[in-house]
């Protein structure tokens, strides 16, 4: 009888850290999960798009409104996908915002042009490369045009 009385014990016993291991595993994956969803947004020191953007709205842009761009600085100014509801908003200081589907300031980061590649090289370790095609910009996501001011 002993030996049938420890034969269940074990048998519950294996049971039940066979449960425990995989209700273990399954939490794991779901906070691994969700710790990908999160945004970072710098640290808390470091000033918003918003903040450090007051004054560039009234700076006069150096470029003509329907000029092809060539450099880094013929890309100042507002550039945008309707279709997408994307914008991109390109500073003289060589950084830019991304405002995406209603989310303001979605992005940000640096851009640089190299002939006809503009590159965007976001805060968040993401890099887009586009093309300078006529008078628009052409990512994988959209085609962006000038915003007329």
């Amino acid at each position: 009888m002993t030996h049938y009385r420890h034969s269940v014990t074990v048998d519950i016993g294996r049971s039940v850290n066979t449960r425990m291991r995989i209700a273990t595993t399954a939490i794991a994956c779901v906070l691994a999960t969700l710790a990908g969803c999160g945004t970072y947004n710098g640290s808390t020191g470091d000033p918003t798009p918003s903040e450090t953007e007051s004054s560039s709205a009234a700076s006069p842009s150096p470029v003509a409104t329907n000029a092809v761009p060539e450099a880094a600085a013929d890309l100042v100014g507002d550039w945008e996908d309707p279709k997408e509801k994307w914008t991109v908003h390109f500073r003289d200081d060589g950084t830019y915002v991304e405002d995406y589907q209603g989310v303001k300031d979605f992005r940000v980061g640096e851009y640089s042009v190299d002939g006809d590649t503009v590159k965007l090289e976001g805060d968040d370790g993401n890099t887009d490369e586009g093309t300078v095609e006529g008078e628009t910009l052409v990512f994988n996501l959209g085609t962006l045009e000038r915003v007329e001011q």
